[in-house]
């Protein structure tokens, strides 16, 4: 198994992919190897979000969140996810990734690089909102 990311920054970076990478990667993965057992089919519910407020570091519900579990046994491991949003065909491909990578399968180094585009892509673009929002921030002076 590739050492570059760990098992849950796998699994998170799989669920914020690309739904499209994920599917077609996946595709790619059973390819190679078709042997899968769907141990829980893809379920949409909700899940409550939690946040801390940054001043008072209160934490408080913000609301309940669509999402898609699923999880797959291949290659000896198990795979799970849970994708935003009710897109069962992404959070089963996800899973199978997930399993790609554990069993450091042929195209476990594809999952990592899907995953590591993934986070660039996502760091780039807050990096982007935080540089537009800038010119809004307001600076406060002490007074002795």
């Amino acid at each position: 198994m590739t050492d570059s990311l760990t098992r849950a920054e796998i699994t998170s970076e799989l669920n914020m992919a690309d739904a499209a990478a994920v599917i077609a990667l996946s595709h790619a993965c059973l390819a190679d190897d078709a042997d899968v057992v769907i141990t829980r089919s893809p379920v949409v519910g909700t899940v409550v979000t939690q946040v801390r407020e940054p001043v008072a570091e209160e934490r408080f519900i913000l609301g309940d969140v669509l999402v898609t579990q699923a999880e797959v046994r291949r290659r000896g491991v198990d795979g799970w996810t849970m994708r935003m949003g009710a897109d069962r065909l992404a959070a089963l491909a996800a899973a199978i990734c997930a399993t790609e990578y554990l069993a450091d399968g042929p195209r476990s180094g594809e999952v990592v690089a899907l995953c590591e585009s993934t986070r660039t892509a996502r760091e780039t673009a807050r990096a982007a909102e935080w540089k537009r929002l800038s010119a809004s921030i307001v600076e406060f002076e002490e007074i002795p």
